[in-house]
């Protein structure tokens, strides 16, 4: 699927797909699409200048252990055990392909056998062996292979996927999830639906980790935001999930989400839907409900991988202020794109120096330690 894509690829490897509504887009090819998504709206509130300088300077960071288990728990989540499993499959071992050739030692064993020169460095013998006409396969091959099919593979730990394994069975056994879920996968809904548009002139994007439409008796729609912590603050459980909402700005994230609801019908209208949606009529449903509600499914790695679930109608006042946020942002994001332009390193506007005196520093002892003269 990812070759079709390429058309709106340049050499950078930017992505300028059209606007629509984005069934099946690969994860890879949504992140790297020219256009602002939710966390750089959160940056872009917070520190506008470094979000530019990190745009233009990006550093290449190893991924933490944190973003590795919330990748694979999403993928566990949305996409289904089978896709779990082929995407965090282990690497083979020598002791799963038998009677291959691994070490040096068993590859001059074998050209031994068949009385052929013992010379030479591992490629050589390997090149020597596979001209045997009963050469066994050889692992560093079989491993090479296996790693071409599999360019996205980041393994886990055989913690990692007992934790995980531990998370989607705690989350099937709950009540309001259980009736969405399916062996530990979430159901008739669509996984990692994308939408993207312009809103006055700026491209955006989002991406919904899963959508519902009404069913049954239901008449709202739903968006579910899988969300894993360990940070504790507050008396509780649902006080530290809620305050995981605050000190992350994660409604700031569904209010910037439900412009690009709104956004969405229109695509809609315009016949702008690709991919394979759940149902001919899922999208307009999804669309066109009563009302959105917003799930927070809070995952508790360090109290024995307890789900949390918050929910909150997207219609809230609370969504007042991050509207307000969302809407900042982008001004923001207009300012410095007409001052400098998307090329450029941004710096704030000149303030006058701040001249310090002795009521902006204190004077106390700040535990630095100097030798001290008898006279003083």
């Amino acid at each position: 699927m990812t070759a079709a894509f390429d058309a709106y690829k340049n050499e950078d490897g930017i992505y300028a797909l059209p606007p629509g509504i984005y069934f099946g887009l690969p994860e890879n090819i949504y992140h790297a699409v020219d256009a602002l998504g939710s966390t750089s709206i959160k940056e872009l509130a917070k520190k506008p200048c470094k979000w530019q300088y990190d745009r233009l300077r990006p550093r290449k960071e190893i991924e933490s252990e944190f973003l590795i288990w919330g990748s694979a728990w999403h993928a566990r989540v949305l996409e289904g055990k089978a896709a779990f499993d082929e995407r965090y499959a282990k690497p083979p071992r020598p002791q799963d392909v038998p009677g291959c050739l691994n070490t040096t030692d068993e590859i001059k064993d074998f050209l031994r056998m068949h009385g052929q020169k013992l010379t030479g460095n591992k490629p050589d013998l390997i090149a020597r062996a596979k001209d045997i006409d009963d050469c066994p396969p050889i692992f560093e091959e079989v491993l090479a292979a296996w790693r071409a099919d599999h360019p996205d593979y980041v393994e886990l730990t055989d913690r990692q996927v007992i934790e995980i394994e531990d998370a989607v069975a705690n989350m099937q056994r709950d009540p309001a999830l259980s009736a969405v879920m399916q062996a530990g996968s979430l159901m008739n809904g669509a996984a990692e639906m994308s939408i993207i548009c312009e809103i006055d002139g700026v491209r955006r994007k989002g991406r919904y980790d899963y959508s519902l439409a009404p069913a049954g008796k239901r008449t709202r729609s739903l968006v579910v935001d899988l969300k894993s912590f360990t940070t504790f603050k507050g008396g509780n459980d649902e006080e530290a999930a809620a305050r995981k909402v605050y000190d992350e700005a994660y409604d700031v994230q569904a209010a910037y989400y439900m412009d690009l609801y709104v956004e969405a019908r229109k695509l809609l209208a315009a016949g702008k839907v690709f991919g394979q949606s759940p149902g001919p009529d899922y999208i307009k449903s999804f669309l066109h409900a009563d009302g959105v509600d917003w799930v927070w499914v809070m995952m508790r790695r360090d109290a024995g991988m307890v789900p949390l679930i918050l929910s909150i109608d997207t219609d809230d006042k609370m969504f007042d202020h991050a509207k307000k946020i969302v809407a900042d942002a982008i001004e923001t994001y207009r300012f410095y794109m007409d001052l400098y332009g998307p090329g450029q390193l941004w710096t704030p506007p000149p303030k006058v120096p701040l001249r310090l005196n002795y009521s902006v520093m204190p004077t106390y002892n700040r535990g630095i330690q100097y030798e001290q003269p008898n006279n003083r």
